[in-house]
């Protein structure tokens, strides 16, 4: 495992953001990840080498960058303050807790976890460490997403009562992670491993919890892509508020990309780039609103804003403000993934377990972020606000 160092141009420590002049802001990945330079992160690839400790050496023309084999070496260097976890699934716990641990800021690449025991571990050493979070839910700062967030703070459908999302992306050889990805034991699951993307929009959009679900799964009949689990599956989703949703996920399927975002609401409905809404009495009642936008159409994490999740990430530290994709957050995503499990092994609904501590809706933090800006003193106590959860 490569564990290397990358810098930007700005300083803080553990706890709380800082202007340096002795260093600057060191954001450390495990491995290297693919984050694009224009975030003021250095992109690092594989073919870098493996390494002892050792002094520093040339790494895509960094030259006081150093490599680690170790953990535990790696996550005592003195200039870490936010550490990136890109490795295989089941690693994300056991680092995420040991970065904690230490005292380091973190970066998680989804999923969390791929059981609810390890999740709470989690979530329990990073609230003790009083750390801060920001998971890899980076669809939410895609041009897509960010228009249907603007109609839907602007109630341009209304009151939303059905939503789904989906994921459609074959996931085979041609894919380096393939080989490790078929694994149960690596994978998880198609949700957990690829379409949790589909379900944390779902949930982005509605902005309530869910609370029961019924599902199902299967693999095609000669699983030509060899997969030890189910590659499809589809959930029925209820929600708190009384919406209800559905979200499926194939990842042995063969075509392009696809990423379908549908929302209807009492006034109105978002489809993906388009909508139709009452607000608009002059609209062709069969032609739809297109507001152009980036799109979710490829695989490819080079495509993907990565740039604008670290961007808000050291917005949130410079601010004292708590990411609305923290641990907290996201770890129910990945509670109703469990609970969609649940509903296919037993063929019953499931309910989902009791949220963990710390969770809120994206309207409750996008609400104490605005009054933020406003110069307004949030909610005493208040963890969406950056208070401890």
């Amino acid at each position: 495992m490569i564990l290397e160092l990358a810098r930007t141009t700005e300083a803080w420590s553990p706890g709380r953001l800082r202007r340096s002049r002795r260093r600057p802001l060191t954001i450390h990945t495990i491995p290297p990840s693919w984050v694009e330079e224009e975030s003021g992160l250095l992109s690092f690839r594989p073919e870098c080498g493996r390494s002892a400790v050792g002094p520093p050496r040339a790494v895509d023309g960094l030259t006081d960058c150093a490599a680690f084999d170790d953990v535990g070496a790696f996550l005592k260097h003195p200039g870490i303050d936010i550490v990136s976890i890109c490795t295989p699934h089941p690693n994300h716990p056991a680092e995420t807790i040991a970065a904690a641990k230490a005292g380091r800021h973190l970066v998680i690449e989804k999923p969390l976890a791929l059981d609810r025991t390890s999740l709470r571990k989690m979530a329990a050493a990073v609230k003790a460490a009083g750390v801060s979070t920001s998971v890899c839910f980076e669809a939410r700062w895609i041009g897509l997403f960010k228009n249907i967030k603007a109609l839907l703070a602007r109630n341009a459908i209304g009151k939303v009562f059905y939503g789904e999302c989906s994921y459609f992306h074959g996931v085979g050889p041609w894919y380096g992670q393939w080989s490790w990805n078929i694994k149960k034991s690596m994978g998880g699951d198609a949700l957990l491993t690829a379409g949790i993307h589909a379900l944390d929009g779902l949930l982005w959009f509605m902005d309530s919890p869910v609370v029961e679900v019924s599902a199902f799964s299967n693999t095609s009949p000669d699983n030509p892509l060899q997969y030890e689990y189910d590659t499809n599956s589809v959930a029925i989703l209820k929600f708190a508020n009384g919406a209800i949703g559905k979200v499926a996920t194939s990842i042995e399927c063969r075509q392009p990309y696809l990423f379908p975002v549908l929302l209807q609401g009492d006034r109105g409905t978002i489809w993906n780039d388009q909508f139709s809404s009452l607000d608009f009495p002059g609209t062709a009642k069969d032609r739809w609103i297109t507001i152009p936008a980036a799109m979710l159409d490829s695989g490819d994490v080079k495509d993907h804003p990565y740039s604008g999740q670290m961007e808000y990430f050291l917005d949130c530290l410079r601010n004292s403000m708590t990411p609305h994709n923290d641990i907290f957050s996201c770890a129910h995503c990945h509670e109703v993934i469990f609970a969609i499990n649940d509903a296919i092994a037993s063929k019953k609904v499931a309910r989902v377990k009791e949220k963990i501590a710390g969770f809120r809706t994206a309207n409750e933090v996008t609400d104490c972020h605005v009054a933020a800006a406003r110069g307004a003193r949030p909610p005493q106590n208040n963890h969406a606000c950056g208070g401890t959860p």
